[in-house]
């Protein structure tokens, strides 16, 4: 978990809106942004190169920011949503939601698989992730910036739940204990050794009948052969 206090930035209001707006504060090198709370809903800026080392610091945009206003405000907050563009690599606009102090917050937090699953690694399974996020509630100092999932046992045919997630302090998961995260199934061109043993099975099966009836034809044509002999 990185410290709040590395997680820090700097804002400026701002008192026009508007596209025009926006793109003059991008020029400048800084990113329009607006934080909303149950109270609150204002309108301000912050330093594009400042929010990039931030975000290399809380590895991601499910970190828990701290944001200190030119009048003293401080706000802690989640960033709810953040307009990039691929093609400049450059952020558009960020939306924040306000965190109280003191009470619970509830939000996803990105889960990262832990080591190649047995399933894969010796029974040529594949890995199915079904969720990439867990959903955690918590108080805003315990917000852990990932879950991690040890997969190394999943076997074939086996599945990783809720229930299965480490247990951390002061952390709770949303959702029930039976819902799946990740799973290890067969290939699309992989067979189970039942199938492949009917398989095997059949094929015996198969030839034997080909070779009953071949000696059954051979006998037929010796048979016709001797007619023909008789006859001349």
């Amino acid at each position: 978990m990185s410290e709040l206090s590395d997680l820090t930035i700097q804002f400026s209001p701002r008192e026009k809106t508007g596209r025009q707006a926006c793109n003059k504060l991008r020029a400048a090198g800084r990113i329009p942004a607006v934080i909303y709370g149950k109270d609150l809903n204002k309108s301000f800026s912050i330093d594009d190169r400042e929010m990039r080392v931030l975000l290399r610091k809380a590895q991601g945009t499910t970190a828990l920011l701290r944001l200190l206003g030119e009048k003293g405000e401080d706000e802690l907050v989640l960033i709810k949503e953040m307009q990039t563009d691929p093609i400049k690599n450059s952020i558009l606009h960020i939306d924040f939601v306000q965190v109280t102090r003191g009470e619970d917050l509830q939000t996803k937090v990105p889960l990262v698989l832990i080591g190649e699953a047995e399933g894969v690694r010796t029974e040529g399974g594949i890995l199915e992730v079904v969720s990439n996020e867990v959903e955690v509630r918590c108080r805003p100092s315990n917000l852990p910036n990932q879950i991690d999932l040890d997969i190394s046992e999943l076997a074939l045919g086996d599945n990783l739940q809720v229930g299965d997630l480490p247990q951390i302090e002061g952390v709770s998961f949303v959702a029930e204990e039976d819902t799946i995260l990740v799973s290890c199934v067969g290939s699309a061109g992989g067979r189970s050794s039942a199938e492949e043993e009917e398989d095997e099975e059949a094929a015996e099966g198969e030839e034997g009948e080909s070779h009953e009836e071949g000696e059954s034809d051979g006998e037929g044509e010796s048979s016709s052969e001797g007619e023909e002999k008789e006859e001349g």
